[in-house]
């Protein structure tokens, strides 16, 4: 079992070199282990090299273990399925929160990722509430 951190260690152990982009609550996603077992989550924040994801209750997964993510947009019919590699967790209060690197190099422009990507080319204050 992973010892509980708090939020002040977590930052510490935060040490992207990609600029990460915060994203509204609620965006779904899956992770498929490679035991079988899949889960929904939720991403925290995304960077063209990893992702933060976000989930209450427990996943059977190690550091270093390989993962799926996979990330729908139902309305536009697309979805991106990207291989990782789980980097760091932490578990508090039975929400663990996982961060991700992506195994085959920085993400591309292309895809539906790009929407939140695009977010950091705005100006300070443009974006709706």
């Amino acid at each position: 079992m992973l010892p509980e951190f708090t939020g002040n260690e977590e930052r510490r152990k935060d040490r992207r070199s990609s600029l990460r982009q915060i994203l509204p609550s609620g965006v779904p996603a899956s992770i498929h282990l490679s035991s079988g077992h899949s889960g929904y989550v939720t991403l925290g924040d995304i960077s063209r090299a990893g992702a933060c994801i976000v989930r209450r209750g427990l996943l059977e997964v190690d550091l270093n273990d390989q993962v799926f993510l996979s990330i729908s947009d139902y309305g536009l019919f697309q979805n991106v399925y990207l291989s990782a590699c789980v980097k760091w967790m932490t578990i508090l209060n039975q929400k663990i929160r996982m961060g991700l690197a992506f195994t085959e190099g920085p993400l591309l422009p292309g895809t539906i990722l790009d929407q939140y990507f695009d977010r950091a080319l705005l100006a300070p204050g443009s974006l709706e509430a």
